[in-house]
């Protein structure tokens, strides 16, 4: 019983000294070929279609995550100002669902969204969630995930969960290494 407390602890532990938000991710990984529709109604194959010479992609896989994603946004906005080769994107990540299910879902999206500038921005994903997340080593759905990739998709920096200042320098410090 004792060994077993001492496993858990050890366990608690090292989850709380490294946690997943600004680690860099385990190599090589490479954001899968998807291909959806954006808010604009326009058809994109990502990673083909990213626009910059690096891109931050705001992951989200609930609703309720929205309001993080929000905060994201504005500090990501800001970064891609000063960045001329940096272009971001809001990828909310839901199970395949019918096109009638997508139709509304898009529609509710563009109400939340209501900047239309921001639209082709916002590529919802509908596709196998867990496969998805295997792909990019993404444990949980639980929490809005960060990545910066370059042009082909492969990702250089991670993060997760809700925006910190730690966060954000070491998103600074990536971007200007």
């Amino acid at each position: 019983m004792r060994f077993l407390k001492l496993i858990l602890c050890a366990l608690f532990l090292r989850a709380a000294l490294l946690p997943l938000a600004a680690q860099p991710g385990p190599s090589p990984v490479h954001f899968p070929t998807v291909t959806s529709y954006s808010l604009a109604k326009a058809k994109v194959t990502l990673p083909a279609a990213f626009t910059g010479k690096r891109n931050l992609l705001l992951l989200s896989f609930d609703a309720d995550q929205t309001p993080e994603i929000n905060r994201w946004v504005t500090e990501v906005q800001s970064l891609s100002r000063l960045d001329s080769g940096l272009s971001y994107y809001l990828l909310p990540i839901s199970q395949q669902k019918n096109p009638l299910y997508r139709w509304w879902d898009n529609s509710a999206m563009r109400s939340d969204f209501s900047d239309p500038q921001l639209w082709p921005r916002v590529v919802p994903l509908y596709l196998n969630e867990t496969r998805f997340r295997k792909q990019l080593q993404i444990p949980s759905d639980r929490q809005v995930v960060i990545l910066l990739t370059d042009r082909g998709g492969n990702v250089l920096w991670r993060a997760s969960g809700p925006m910190n200042p730690q966060k954000v320098a070491a998103l600074r410090a990536q971007l200007h290494s």
